[in-house]
């Protein structure tokens, strides 16, 4: 395994806890507007921080 596909994996997990975590929170406010956008936050950790992962732990590796 390479330094990138581990640093998308790691974003994944990192992804995956702060999607449970906006989750929880978003069921904890009452506007539905901001119900809305801590899910699409949410959401779009999936795509991001993958991609910054794959492109920033070859860095740290010192590849």
């Amino acid at each position: 395994m390479n330094a990138n596909l581990i640093g998308a994996l790691v974003g994944v997990v990192v992804a995956a806890a702060d999607f449970a975590l906006l989750r929880v929170l978003a069921s904890r406010v009452e506007l539905d507007e901001t119900k809305r956008v801590l899910n699409i936050t949410g959401l779009s950790q999936f795509v991001l921080l993958p991609i910054v992962g794959w492109f920033v732990a070859p860095l740290f590796a010192g590849e």
